[in-house]
């Protein structure tokens, strides 16, 4: 049976077994984990029994399969790594070393050491070492990247942007453009200054040329577009940050990112785990994301950061795109319930009312953090990098959408979209 350690900050805290059979695996924390006085945090999920074994009907525990990227990057992985799978665990493995976060999943150096104490079959350990099958890969792909969008991990010096050799840890992340959605990076770069000039926390990000990236990942980018790149807020140098998505702090699977919990849900955990001011963090991004007509803020499109390994915080901002921009290709609805609905044309101020008072928040303070947000989201496009950098047509469709919103339709000024 095979084995896998689980490594967070370069010290093994468990264990992941596989049954082949089953095509089942479960994962346990080690003794000398729960015993650290202040030990790192893997996963809120697992804060409440560390003693546990964590398993799933099949495949991996969610958790971790929140760690495997999905869509054309995985398509792509799959065929840099050889593989001819489509399960998470030989992907998780394959690129386990650069993770997101500061979490790695390996071939266990010891053999059962955390389940030989109940009933898991004991001796040689056969796991498969997928690092080593990828000598003769087209691409160095031994990275995991969370969403669909065709994006890389790669180190930036100076002018030079190239993908990190082996055992070297990326720095920024390049994101390519879309023959589906055109203009995406235009719009996500646009959207991410709008959010920083509105007081948001936003990573250092930019627009390029396709050009500055190698032949190799220009030829997955339509010709003539340009890319978006984004520096890393989970890695410092050599240093990885620890960092969970939504969806693993509700331990549901990728496959279940539009639903199971709500806006509120996700305002109540965020009240709970990182406080007060959290909250009225999360409640200025709600707000972001209704003006900037964000409908794919799904749960693995908000995170937890753990910057000393204990305490969390909200992390930056990411993957924030105007998707009003393009009707016919995206049902305009948000990715979770709000107010019971996911009608952006529903969501007015009692909507804030409500999530407040589900969420056990403040409710006079939620409403002035909310239209105190409207304000400075307003008054920030015109002053920021997003008038100029949003295409025309996009900018239009935000103009048509401010329109209609009734949170938003106040705020809008003669051509304020134009």
């Amino acid at each position: 049976m095979p084995y896998y350690d689980v490594r967070l900050h370069d010290v093994v805290v468990g264990q992941m077994a596989h049954d082949p059979a089953q095509d089942r695996s479960s994962f346990r924390f080690s003794e000398d984990y729960r015993r650290q006085p202040r030990r790192h945090v893997l996963g809120q999920h697992f804060e409440d029994d560390l003693r546990r074994t964590y398993g799933s009907k099949r495949g991996i525990p969610a958790w971790f399969a929140n760690l495997v990227p999905e869509g054309a990057l995985r398509d792509l992985l799959k065929r840099s790594l050889s593989l001819d799978t489509d399960a998470d665990l030989p992907i998780l493995v394959a690129v386990g070393r650069d993770l997101p976060g500061a979490v790695e999943v390996l071939p266990a150096v010891e053999d059962a050491v955390l389940f030989s104490d109940h009933g898991e079959a004991e001796g040689e350990n056969d796991a498969r070492d997928y690092t080593d099958a990828t000598g003769q890969a087209e691409l160095a792909l031994r990275f995991s990247l969370p969403g669909v969008q065709m994006k890389f991990s790669v180190l930036r010096e100076q002018e030079k942007i190239a993908l990190p050799m082996h055992g070297q840890l990326g720095n920024w992340i390049v994101k390519l453009d879309s023959r589906r959605f055109p203009r995406l990076v235009e719009n996500e770069f646009a959207t991410m200054e709008w959010a920083r000039a509105a007081g948001l926390e936003v990573p250092e990000c930019q627009i390029a040329p396709l050009e500055v990236l190698d032949d190799a990942l220009q030829s997955y980018a339509p010709e003539g577009t340009n890319v978006f790149l984004i520096r890393r807020y989970d890695r410092d140098g050599s240093k990885r940050i620890h960092q969970e998505d939504f969806a693993q702090v509700v331990n549901q699977p990728p496959a279940s990112k539009y639903g199971h919990t709500t806006y509120e849900g996700c305002a109540s955990l965020v009240r709970q785990i990182v406080g007060p001011e959290g909250y009225r963090e999360f409640i200025r991004r709600l707000t972001f994301m209704v003006a900037s007509g964000n409908a794919d803020a799904h749960l693995k499109n908000w995170s937890l950061l753990y910057p000393d390994g204990v305490t969390a915080v909200l992390s930056p901002l990411y993957d924030q795109v105007a998707t009003v921009a393009w009707p016919e290709e995206v049902t305009f609805k948000w990715a979770l319930k709000f107010a019971g609905t996911k009608d952006p044309y529903h969501i007015d101020s009692s909507a804030f009312t409500r999530l407040a008072q589900k969420s056990g928040g403040d409710v006079k303070d939620t409403l002035r953090t909310m239209q105190e947000t409207i304000e400075r989201t307003a008054a920030a496009w015109s002053t920021s990098a997003a008038s100029e950098a949003m295409p025309r047509e996009h900018a239009e469709r935000l103009g048509e959408y401010w329109s209609r919103a009734p949170l938003l339709r106040a705020h809008l000024t003669p051509g304020m979209f134009a």
